[in-house]
C-alpha cells in the first residue's frame, strides 16, 4: 500500500516484482496516476483518488516545512483505507505491506484483519536513538555554523489536529490503543532501503529492521536516454517528483552549466513546462521524466534535492552529489550526506549558478569524497537490495504461515 509519491513507491515496484517472480500474489493499492508503473510489474493493481494524484494542487511548495503535510497524508490514506476494505474484503491477504507514510492504513488494516503487517520504509527508520520527525524539524546548526530554518510554531498547532484525527480513526476502527503509542508501534519487521551504515545511529536498530539497501527495476515506464557523444562529464539535476514547481530553480541550473565543461540532464517531472527553460545550448537537456539510473551509470555528479531515493541510487552507481533541500523530510538526508563526506550540501536561500557551479567542481574534484563514495557503494551493493529485502519478506511469512498452520499466496502491498 502506497500513495503515489515516487519516492516512495519507486523501490516497492522492484519488490513486488521480485515477489512475483517467485510465485507471490501481490494486490497494490495506489493512486490512479502511477497504476500504470505498477501494472507492469505484474500485480492486481487497486486505485483510489488520492490527492497526489495531482499534486499541484495541494501547494506543497508553499509548505517546505511540513505544516500541513501530514494531515494531508492522514486524510489521503483514510481514502485508501476504505477502499482497501472494500475491494479485499474476500480477498484478505495472507501480509500486508505498506509504505511508511501509510503507517496508520497498514496498522489499522492488520488490526481489523487479523494479518500481520511489514512497514517498508524508503527513509530513515526511527526508534528511541533516532527519531525522523525531531532530525526534519529540530533544525542542528548547519556546516558553516549557522543556524538551519527553525520549526515553525504553527507545526505544533498543525499536529494537534493531525494526532486528533488519528485519534477518530483509531475509534472508528475499534483500535484502543492510544494514538502516540499507536504512532510509535514498531512492526516484527521494518524494510528499511537504506544500508546501515548511511542510517543516523544504525548500530542500534535491532533484528526487525532489515536495512536492504536501494531497490531498484528497470522502470520501463520512463523514458529512455542515451549518452551523450560530447565528452563532456555528465551530471544529473533532479528535484524529485513532489517539489519540482520551481521554474527559477531550473533557471538557476541553466545559467550555471550554460557554455560550461559539463553536460547537464535535468529532470523536471510534471512540476514545470520544459518550454519554460527556452531555447537551451547543446550541452543541456531536459525531460520530464527519465531512467535516473541510465543517467548515473554515466555521471559525474548528481545535483537533487536530497530525496533519499535519489541519494542511495547515486551512491550506489558510485557517484556523489550537491544536496539542495526543498523540504523538510530531506534536510535530514542531506545532512547525513555531508556528514559522510558523500558530497556537499547547500541552502536553496542562498544558491546562485556561481556558488553552485564552484560546489559542483569541489565535489567533482575532491578524492576523498570519491573515497567515501566508493567505500559506502560497497556497502549498498552488500546490504542485498531487493534480493535481501524479498528473502526477509519471505522468511517473514513463513514464520506467519507457520504460526497460523496455513499455506500463503496472496501478498497485499
Amino acid at each position: 500500500m502506497s500513495m503515489p509519491i515516487a519516492g516512495h513507491l519507486f523501490p516497492n515496484l522492484a519488490v513486488v516484482e521480485e515477489l512475483i517472480r517467485r510465485g507471490h500474489r501481490v494486490s497494490f493499492v495506489t493512486g490512479e496516476s502511477h497504476a500504470d508503473a505498477v501494472r507492469r510489474t505484474g500485480a492486481d493493481v487497486l486505485t483510489y483518488s488520492s490527492s497526489f494524484d495531482d499534486v499541484k494542487k495541494l501547494n506543497l511548495t508553499q509548505d517546505r516545512d511540513g505544516v500541513n503535510t501530514p494531515l494531508t497524508v492522514l486524510k489521503d490514506g483514510i481514502v485508501m483505507l476504505e477502499e482497501a476494505k472494500v475491494r479485499l474484503a474476500d480477498d484478505r491477504p495472507d501480509l500486508v505491506l505498506y509504505d511508511m507514510l501509510a503507517f496508520h492504513v497498514g496498522r489499522v488494516l492488520s488490526h481489523a484483519w487479523g494479518v500481520p503487517a511489514v512497514q517498508l520504509n524508503p527513509m530513515f527508520a526511527s526508534n528511541e536513538h533516532f527519531s525522523l520527525h525531531k532530525a526534519m524539524h529540530d533544525a542542528p546548526p548547519s556546516a558553516d555554523g549557522g543556524q538551519e530554518e527553525q520549526k515553525p510554531e504553527a507545526l505544533a498547532a498543525g499536529m494537534g489536529e493531525w494526532f486528533a484525527a488519528l485519534a477518530g480513526l483509531l475509534a472508528s476502527h475499534g483500535v484502543d490503543t492510544p494514538p502516540q503509542e499507536f504512532l510509535t508501534a514498531t512492526e516484527e519487521l521494518t524494510l528499511v532501503y537504506l544500508p546501515r551504515e548511511f542510517q543516523y545511529e544504525g548500530d542500534t536498530f535491532d533484528e526487525t529492521f532489515a536495512f536492504v539497501g536501494p531497490c531498484v527495476n528497470s522502470r520501463s515506464f520512463m523514458d529512455t536516454w542515451e549518452p551523450p557523444t560530447d565528452g563532456l562529464p555528465v551530471v544529473l539535476v533532479s528535484l524529485g517528483g513532489i517539489f519540482n514547481e520551481l521554474p527559477d530553480f531550473f533557471h538557476t541550473i541553466v545559467s550555471t552549466f550554460t557554455d560550461r565543461p559539463w553536460h547537464a540532464v535535468i529532470t523536471v517531472g510534471d512540476g514545470i513546462d520544459p518550454a519554460e527553460l527556452g531555447p537551451l545550448p547543446a550541452n543541456i537537456e531536459v525531460h520530464r521524466w527519465v531512467s535516473h539510473s541510465a543517467v548515473l551509470a554515466h555521471a559525474r555528479l548528481l545535483v537533487s534535492h536530497g530525496g533519499t531515493g535519489s541519494v542511495t541510487e547515486s551512491l550506489s552507481l558510485g557517484v556523489p552529489l550537491v544536496a539542495i533541500p526543498q523540504s523538510s523530510d530531506t534536510r535530514p538526508t542531506a545532512r547525513r550526506v555531508e556528514e559522510l563526506g558523500l558530497g556537499r550540501r547547500l541552502n536553496h536561500t542562498e544558491l546562485s549558478a556561481e556558488l553552485l557551479l564552484k560546489t559542483v567542481e569541489d565535489v567533482a574534484s575532491d578524492e576523498a569524497i570519491r573515497g567515501n563514495v566508493d567505500r559506502m557503494k560497497e556497502r549498498m551493493r552488500a546490504a542485498g537490495g531487493t534480493t535481501s529485502a524479498v528473502d526477509a519478506l519471505e522468511a517473514h511469512l513463513r514464520r506467519v504461515v507457520t504460526e497460523r498452520g496455513g499455506e500463503a499466496s496472496h501478498a497485499g502491498a
